[in-house]
């Protein structure tokens, strides 16, 4: 017991021992002084107790800094900077709503508020932080008599994943009085790499009002660009990348405008947030799309559809019940039903025009609506109404002539047709009455619906009941339409500047429609051939003029008309005899006579005609489509078939497709005078 009580002894006087030379030890450490251990610089301070200068260390007297160490002194990173100072701003914002919300209660209409939570930031992004707004999904009525509400802002560093859980709500816009500030201060705007000063603002906005606003008077000319920016930063960026398609002093702007926007696009997509402003800036967007290329990478026609659906969603489609479709109270006045509905109305006429641009079928039912002059206290009618019912004229038309063509039963088919043609015309001729005195670009807006329903013409067969009165007809509608943009262009401040791009489209279509009838043998020598080719000439310089990009859709669809102007054999396009003008389907198959005869026919419609006159002259439609449908046979690979373009028989469907692209390959302008035929049976023969 007693070694054992020594032992402990021993061993508790060594601890104790070494706990004090450990204590010596941290005592007689040097430590570093604030400003040295934050800069994380070695400090040469001997002593714990600064009393004079002396004691400071070489730095802090180099510096001149005050030289001291506190204990609770912690070293503070700099990258919370910019946390901490979004954390003040959004504090600064909360601060300055509340304040707006107590002054604004007095000239309320609904007795409701409507606070708009700031954006979720970027770290470090200051500038941005402090200018956007209107992205926000969440409102949150406050009453005017009550204590304004703060409201929890999202923290800065929340993760996309942890939204995903989250139901999809739609906010719906507020008044103008209500989301905005009454008076926004006029300061540089800045999108990624790109900073636009006040007055390049001002200059933007003022180009568009004056060219591009009266195509699509969608937003309210009276307020200023930095109002809007308030509202939507998408719909103000927009808006100076629509007016930037012309701007000469900054080429550049327009690309780099193409790839920001294009990105604060989708993220606004993706942040769901659903308001009147997202809506008009896509309808903008749709209008004045960004040059491309190619017509498969436009998303023109997939954000028409995002933007019908959206605006169903929030039920700008049935204004008088907007309730139905807002988890908030709601209750529109008569300015703010009028804007629902223009804006809805905007959104049919950009949905119709895109949609007959891009021969695409609208999907998305297009509900009627009252006109917004019903709720105006004044008694003029909407800016959208003349041009919304041309728009349903054109969809009308699509909806009842572009449909498949049944194979057989031609008789029916034509009688329908023919009567078809005969009330659309009516209709045609109807809205001409009521749009009559209205402007000149009303006026080409009625060219361009006349052209859309006599451009089907050009599928009837050549032996139904006043065919050619119908093409000469077709020929004289667009020829009025190219002349009729030549003096807009003249007249006007650029109509081929700024018109809309459904515009450009109709253009094409009645630059086509000349090249084709043109060309024709038949045709040439009853219409004006003179006069037409010099104005399809100048309708190459009009779609030239177009071009906002090298190499966009209006400069190569320019160049193809060109080079198919310059073909030594006009035949080529429109053909020779009067059969030959009407537009084909050309299918790698044929059909044979079923009754015992070696002929082969081009097309199920041919193959009918004799059966029915020979075989079955009282068949019924269906009747004869099921016996035509016997001789269809597939074509053999030995089986020839002449090249639309240089008139030589290929054996074969490979050898003819590689032969037909090679020529649409070679597709520019003023091209060579003859297709070198032997460097393309090489590369056919190289294929087979």
């Amino acid at each position: 017991m007693q070694s054992s009580r020594r032992t402990d002894e021993e061993s508790g006087s060594s601890r104790t021992e070494f706990g004090a030379d450990q204590a010596d030890k941290m005592s007689s450490r040097r430590k570093a002084c604030n400003d040295c251990k934050q800069q994380k610089l070695r400090c040469d301070l001997t002593s714990a107790q600064v009393l004079t200068v002396s004691d400071y260390c070489s730095r802090c007297r180099r510096l001149g800094l005050a030289c001291r160490i506190d204990d609770g002194f912690r070293r503070t990173r700099k990258r919370r900077q910019p946390t901490d100072l979004e954390s003040e701003i959004q504090s600064l914002r909360e601060q300055l709503r509340a304040s707006q919300s107590n002054t604004s209660t007095s000239s309320q209409h609904n007795g409701t508020n409507w606070p708009v939570p700031a954006p979720v930031g970027t770290p470090g992004v200051v500038f941005n932080t402090l200018n956007q707004t209107d992205t926000g999904l969440n409102f949150s009525p406050v009453r005017p008599d009550s204590t304004p509400v703060s409201i929890d802002f999202p923290d800065a560093t929340t993760n996309d994943a942890d939204l995903q859980c989250l139901t999809t709500r739609p906010g719906i816009e507020p008044p103008t009085q209500h989301h905005a500030s009454p008076f926004p201060l006029a300061r540089p705007r800045a999108l990624g790499n790109i900073i636009l000063q006040i007055e390049e603002i001002d200059e933007l906005f003022n180009m568009y009002i004056k060219h591009n606003h009266p195509y699509l008077p969608l937003i309210d000319e009276k307020k200023s660009p930095h109002e809007y920016y308030e509202r939507s930063d998408l719909l103000f960026w927009v808006i100076m990348a629509v007016a930037a398609r012309r701007h000469k002093s900054q080429p550049t702007l327009l690309p780099r405008l193409a790839r920001n926007v294009t990105d604060l696009l989708w993220k606004t997509l993706r942040s769901m947030s659903h308001s009147i402003s997202t809506i008009r800036a896509l309808c903008l967007l749709c209008t004045w799309p960004f040059p491309t290329s190619s017509s498969t990478s436009d998303p023109t026609f997939m954000l028409v559809g995002i933007m019908l659906q959206m605006s169903t969603q929030m039920g700008l489609h049935c204004a008088f019940d907007a309730q139905d479709f807002a988890k908030v109270p709601l209750k529109l006045d008569t300015s703010e039903y009028s804007e629902w509905v223009q804006t809805w109305e905007a959104c049919n006429i950009v949905a119709i025009s895109v949609s007959i641009g891009c021969g695409l079928p609208l999907f998305s039912q297009v509900y009627e609506s009252p006109s917004a002059s019903q709720f105006e206290s004044s008694s003029s009618e909407s800016p959208f109404y003349l041009r919304l019912q041309i728009e349903r004229f054109r969809l009308r038309v699509s909806l009842s002539l572009a449909r498949p063509m049944p194979t057989g039963g031609e008789g029916a088919l034509t009688r329908d047709r023919s009567m078809m043609y005969h009330l659309l015309n009516l209709d045609l001729d109807e809205l001409e009455k009521e749009c009559s005195g209205s402007c000149d670009t009303e006026a080409w807006y009625l060219l361009a619906a006349r052209l859309h329903l006599q451009a089907f013409y050009l599928f009837d067969h050549s032996a139904m009941e006043g065919y050619k009165d119908r093409i000469v007809g077709l020929f004289s509608t667009a020829y009025n339409l190219v002349d009729l943009g030549q003096r807009l262009n003249a007249r006007l401040q650029g109509f081929f500047n700024h018109c809309p791009f459904f515009c450009y489209q109709t253009y094409v279509n009645a630059a086509f429609v000349l090249l084709k009838i043109l060309t024709n043998g038949f045709f040439n020598p009853i219409v004006d051939a003179k006069a037409g080719k010099q104005l399809l000439e100048s309708s190459i310089t009009g779609l030239r003029q177009m071009s906002v990009a090298n190499n966009d859709l209006p400069a190569r669809l320019g160049d193809v008309i060109g080079f198919f102007c310059a073909l030594p054999d006009p035949a080529v396009v429109g053909g020779v005899t009067l059969i030959d003008l009407q537009l084909k389907q050309y299918h790698w198959r044929t059909w044979s006579y079923p009754f015992k005869c070696g002929s082969m026919f081009p097309s199920a419609v041919e193959l009918g005609d004799p059966v029915r006159h020979h075989y079955l002259p009282n068949a019924s439609g269906e009747h004869l489509s099921t016996v035509v449908a016997r001789g269809e046979v597939s074509v053999s690979s030995d089986v020839t078939k002449e090249c639309p373009l240089c008139r030589q028989a290929i054996s074969g469907l490979k050898s003819y497709v590689k032969r037909t692209g090679r020529h649409l390959e070679q597709l520019a302008p003023f091209a060579l005078p003859s297709i070198e035929d032997e460097g393309l049976e090489d590369d056919v023969e190289s294929d087979e």
